[in-house]
């Protein structure tokens, strides 16, 4: 009894300090105030009131839960970058609770030891724990989710599966992959029900019909954002070389992937690392399956970390089967919501090996090194491109206030450049107008969250502004847009007075010709 008693105590040391190094990891992301676009988008939706945040949403591609909760959140914390940050860490935050409780209590000290290395380790924790997006609060449900459709699976009891419900409507709330991943957790639910529960097929029918009728207040707007996807969505069609990035993902450095210019060959170390995780996980699945085959209990969580991976394969498969047959709805940061299936599964085999065998303790060495490595990499990367960003984001910024005045507009001629969605946050008393090129309904309504007025030519920008301001991506010339239909329009009633490089951007200050001469 003494020697359990020990060994319990041992792991809970080590994974409440786990549980607090991981917390100050997350943490520690968070402090810088520079940000790009989707950031921007969020920062400006939380700083308006309630029935516009609704309003907005309605007409953004993304449910309103995430913003619903962000903003609660700003009536305690604020609605500063570092705190819109912290938000996000704080889910990665409890998903690794999640694994010092309820995995440990549900699989074993093991299972929530290797969970807990792997969220810590895994480069995308850290990218969902500091981007100001819906993301790692997205995957906390989903995982919520699994949690207790195992759960509800192994008592049925109405206590677990209301929280099953509750947590898949939370997931279906907040992004539609989650809606997607809960989808297939409610199928395979439902077929292994079929298969050897059929005695309880009635229970598990009712609450779905919850769930559900739970859901009917958003499906009313699903039909106009569905409709948006299909006009005038953003993401390119998928590219053979992306199913390569797609495996790397998890773990992988977000923004070497933003850089789709970057050869594959820039990655080979990369892709070897984790062709050499791939087979030692192969080696741990076929030990972990040869070891459990007589144990009823591990044999159990074997075939439920294969539903795990089941649930993240359907929902990719599925949005990425999409992309390619009908219209392309999927980048890589959409796997997000669902990596907390993707990462308990790999723990529950890793935790089914036999840990005192020398030859699985090399493989599981090589493995989190390999983890290590990615995370290392990350963590010094994401830390230098916050530096970077944060001082070209001030130059933009000083170059801006010394020439802003009341005769100053902003003029923008990209839907989604950084410039649209952070000037208005630093000049909120200014003009902004937006060139677009087409009618773009949907884009119209989205361009209302920046204030920013959609215009068709540039001589529609109100005469009384006699200067404006432009920053934009760098230029392969000395022109002002690489699009030639407005070079042509803008210097038809603006001039360039001057033009500053700033790593990466360029801001331009314009003076309005004398039409009438």
């Amino acid at each position: 009894m003494n020697m359990a008693n020990d060994e319990n105590k041992k792991y809970s040391i080590l994974l409440y300090g786990l549980f607090f190094i991981g917390s100050f990891l997350f943490l520690s992301l968070d402090f810088y105030k520079a940000f790009w676009y989707d950031e921007a988008y969020t920062i400006n939706l939380v700083r308006q009131s309630f029935g516009y945040l609704w309003h907005v949403t309605a007409n953004d591609v993304h449910p309103p839960l995430y913003y619903i909760l962000l903003k609660l959140y700003t009536y305690f914390f604020g609605d500063s970058v570092v705190a819109l940050r912290i938000f996000s860490a704080l889910p990665v935050i409890g998903v690794m609770l999640l694994g010092c409780t309820r995995i440990r209590k549900m699989f074993g000290d093991k299972t929530a030891l290797s969970f807990l290395v792997i969220i810590i380790l895994m480069p995308v924790s850290q990218y969902a724990a500091s981007e100001i997006r819906m993301y790692s609060l997205a995957m906390l449900f989903v995982l919520l989710s699994a949690l207790y459709a195992y759960k509800s699976y192994s008592t049925f009891r109405r206590s677990d599966l209301i929280k099953f419900t509750l947590f898949s409507l939370a997931a279906a709330y907040t992004h539609y992959y989650a809606l997607l991943g809960v989808f297939y957790i409610y199928f395979l639910f439902l077929i292994v029900i079929i298969i050897a529960k059929r005695s309880k097929i009635t229970p598990f029918i009712g609450y779905s019909v919850l769930f559900v009728i739970g859901y009917l207040p958003w499906l009313i707007n699903l039909p106009g954002q569905v409709s948006q996807v299909q006009d005038e969505y953003w993401i390119d069609a998928p590219r053979l070389k992306d199913f390569i990035i797609y495996l790397y993902y998890p773990f992988a450095r977000e923004l070497d992937l933003m850089a789709t210019a970057t050869p594959l060959a820039h990655f080979a170390f990369s892709f070897f690392l984790l062709a050499v995780f791939g087979i030692l996980f192969i080696y741990v699945v076929v030990s972990a399956r040869k070891e459990t085959f007589a144990d009823t209990y591990s044999n159990a969580k074997i075939k439920y970390a294969n539903l795990l991976f089941l649930a993240f394969l359907l929902t990719l498969s599925t949005a990425i089967t999409y992309s390619f047959l009908s219209k392309p709805v999927f980048v890589t940061r959409y796997m997000n919501p669902i990596l907390g299936l993707f990462y308990l599964g790999i723990a529950i085999y890793i935790s089914s090996i036999d840990w005192k065998k020398t030859q699985n303790k090399i493989v599981l060495l090589l493995m989190f090194l390999i983890i290590a490595y990615f995370s290392f990499n990350h963590y010094s990367l994401q830390y230098r491109t916050n530096q970077y960003n944060e001082r070209v984001q001030s130059k933009i910024i000083e170059f801006a206030k010394e020439r802003v005045d009341d005769k100053t507009a902003f003029l923008y001629s990209d839907t989604r450049s950084f410039s649209i969605a952070a000037i208005p946050l630093f000049f909120p008393d200014s003009k902004h107008y937006i060139r677009i090129r087409a009618t773009q309904k949907y884009y119209k309504k989205y361009l209302e969250n920046f204030k920013a007025i959609p215009i068709f030519d540039f001589g529609d920008v109100d005469t009384t502004y006699t200067k404006m301001l432009v920053v934009k991506n760098i230029d392969n010339d000395d022109s002002f847009m690489k699009v030639s239909a407005d070079s042509i329009e803008v210097i038809k009633y603006f001039d360039i007075i001057d033009r500053q490089d700033i790593e990466g951007h360029v801001v331009y200050q314009l003076r309005r010709k004398n039409l009438n001469k």
